[in-house]
């Protein structure tokens, strides 16, 4: 099992994001491809398993966190799913938090600002906006795509099928 910090900062992270809400958390990693002519983040030999939330929070952490340092890429559905196994966005259950890949992106200063922020790699940023209650999923990336392009961010995100890096 994994000793360091890293796991906390990311079951805290989940439990901004899901607390109060069942479903599973699904994770996705993945290889990044070496093949002569791969596109950029191409990820080869990819696995995708879900997690009955809250119950098994902490396997899931110590899953990605172990995938990591095994040099593979490692990654969280940004919300809950009503069925395992299954990143549709038909299987979406409802949303608490809002979310956008920065990818050098800035939350303008008019805007609400975000309720929490994790840097993945220098100058880019994952932001998350914790609702006070759940929203219908479709609503959720309706608002997502909003504020995804007002912001500059990266527009393959904003969807129900996104997952993005785990902090750590």
């Amino acid at each position: 099992m994994i000793a360091d910090n890293r796991l906390e900062r990311i079951t805290e992270l989940w439990a901004h994001l899901f607390e109060g809400l069942d479903g599973y958390l699904v994770t996705f990693t993945g290889q990044q491809s070496s093949r002569p002519g791969a596109r950029p983040n191409k990820l080869d030999d990819t696995s995708q398993c879900s997690w009955s939330w809250p119950e098994q929070r902490d396997d899931a952490a110590a899953y990605l966190l172990e995938e990591s340092e095994a040099g593979r890429d490692a990654y969280f559905g940004v919300h809950l799913f009503r069925r395992s196994n299954s990143r549709k966005a038909d299987n979406a259950a409802e949303v608490l938090a809002l979310w956008v890949d920065g990818d050098g992106a800035k939350v303008p200063k008019d805007w609400p600002q975000p309720t929490a922020v994790i840097e993945f790699s220098p100058g880019k940023h994952h932001f998350y906006w914790r609702l006070t209650r759940p929203i219908d999923p479709e609503y959720a990336a309706q608002l997502n795509k909003r504020l995804c392009y007002g912001m500059g961010g990266d527009k393959g995100k904003w969807g129900l099928a996104t997952v993005l890096r785990a902090p750590g």
